[in-house]
């Protein structure tokens, strides 16, 4: 308690070198930690996103699989195409294939902002797959109140209400999300200037945190028609009886002439690849930063130690041994480390949703990454320990030389040197 009573008045005697130094160090951990907490919340929301799709391979136009997979995942627009006649022919003769969904998605470009409304051509099938899917069919409902809505099976579709929505060339289904940009409800008709084509909704599917929430769902055919792709599919979503039999049921798709397929496995893989990718020279460049601080840290004590070359020769003159030069030197810098990963860590947690909104918007720019919607930053424990014992190492390291330096100086030297 005395060598740090001692030290802090030390420091506080220099504020503006102190100040800037603890800084330095404040601004690197918050980064560091955010930059960790990020990894670890978007990596586990990503997994658990693509699990909760109930897809577990897609079969696709040969070409780029992986670039079209991710687009099919964030409602990009694909440019090629199947033959529908690919279901009949090769993927229902597959052994193993409990459910294989059919659709076509492509999107419409609304002059007045700028934004592309994603629709989407399914049948029933999609409604199989997707059976988490809540779908609420009260006319007139308030949104707002969805989670009411949804807890009332009088409020939602069932699956012989779907089937014959889809089988409506007018029908239409709309996102959660969808609905509230378009400020319109079950029962609404909703026409598209660009393709001079009005549709009714019948149906507003309830919130999931996933993409869905964005798309416009309407009947397979309705949707190749606006589009003049008659006869045409984007994807084929493919849920097997077994997911252990997913590496031989892919060998026996990738037989079918024109495609490829990727599986969630496979795709998760590559994005986490991808990712690492550039994770890796965010924090090569977080480190370089680190390195600079580290060496802050060593010249202003290694500064305050030539300061103070009398002070020091005083007290090793009255009685003060190495140990105690050396341990008051030392204090002084893990005083300094430890206020800056402390302030550090609080600056991350006050700014961590900004800093998750960059990097949010930066990784959707990437062509393999996934949005995820919802805060995906991970305020673990493991990581604040993790990034206190990495800052005390700092201090540790950054103070042995000037606190090994100081108690070896001789007291008449010391005296003499002023």
């Amino acid at each position: 308690m005395r060598y740090l009573l001692f030290a802090l008045r030390n420091l506080s005697q220099r504020k503006v070198r102190t100040g800037l130094t603890i800084f330095s160090i404040a601004i690197a951990v918050a980064v560091l930690f955010t930059l960790l907490s990020f990894n670890k919340g978007y990596s586990r929301a990503l997994n658990s996103q693509l699990q909760e799709m109930g897809v577990h391979a897609m079969v696709l136009p040969i070409g780029c699989p992986y670039e079209a997979a991710s687009l099919v995942l964030k409602g990009g627009e694909i440019k090629t195409f199947l033959p529908e006649s690919v279901m009949d022919e090769y993927i229902s003769k597959v052994d193993g294939i409990q459910i294989a969904a059919p659709a076509f998605m492509s999107g419409i470009v609304r002059p007045e902002d700028g934004r592309t409304d994603i629709y989407f051509g399914v049948d029933e099938r999609t409604f199989d797959l997707k059976n988490w899917w809540k779908i609420i069919k009260t006319p007139g409902a308030n949104l707002e109140s969805w989670e009411q809505l949804s807890k009332d099976e009088k409020n939602l579709m069932t699956r012989e209400e779907f089937v014959r929505a889809m089988n409506d060339p007018d029908a239409l289904v709309v996102g959660y999300d969808a609905a509230l940009i378009e400020l319109s409800t079950v029962g609404d008709e909703l026409y598209v200037p660009e393709v001079d084509r009005s549709f009714k909704i019948v149906g507003v599917l309830a919130p999931t945190g996933t993409q869905d929430d964005g798309f416009f769902y309407a009947s397979l055919k309705s949707v190749q028609e606006i589009f003049k792709q008659p006869g045409k599919i984007t994807v084929v979503q493919i849920r097997f009886k077994d997911p252990t039999t997913a590496s031989l049921l892919t060998k026996e798709l990738e037989r079918i002439p024109g495609t490829e397929v990727v599986t969630m496995a496979e795709l998760l893989g590559t994005m986490q690849s991808l990712m690492g990718s550039a994770k890796t020279l965010i924090f090569s460049i977080v480190f370089v930063a680190i390195a600079i601080s580290a060496l802050g840290v060593l010249n202003t004590v290694l500064m305050s130690v030539f300061e103070r070359t009398k002070e020091i020769g005083v007290m090793r003159a009255t009685g003060a041994g190495r140990g105690n030069v050396f341990s008051l030197i030392w204090t002084e810098t893990l005083a300094m480390v430890l206020a800056g990963g402390v302030i550090g860590l609080v600056l991350a947690v006050i700014g961590a949703r900004s800093i998750e909104g960059f990097l949010k918007a930066a990784m959707s720019k990437m062509d393999m990454a996934v949005s995820v919607h919802g805060s995906v930053i991970s305020f673990e424990p493991g990581v604040f320990v993790s990034v206190m014992i990495f800052v005390l190492g700092i201090g540790i390291l950054a103070g042995i030389y000037p606190a090994y330096k100081a108690s070896r100086a001789k007291p008449i030297e010391a005296l003499r040197s002023e």
